[in-house]
């Protein structure tokens, strides 16, 4: 049987990668603005919802 792949082809998967390191190197400041961002949309989309079941109830 041959091999699928060749061992040079394989990377090595860090046994020890924390990948909570990506989140703490992350910029706080771009972090920050898509957590206001996404309140915001939220926000939004649950007014728009609120506003949607009003209509509704006054039919």
């Amino acid at each position: 049987m041959s091999d699928m792949f060749d061992d040079d082809d394989l990377d090595e998967v860090d046994a020890f990668a924390n990948p909570e390191d990506e989140l703490i190197n992350a910029d706080p400041q771009e972090g920050s603005t898509l957590d206001a961002r996404r309140r915001l949309e939220n926000m939004l989309e649950e007014k728009r919802l609120r506003d949607e079941l009003d209509d509704f109830v006054d039919y």
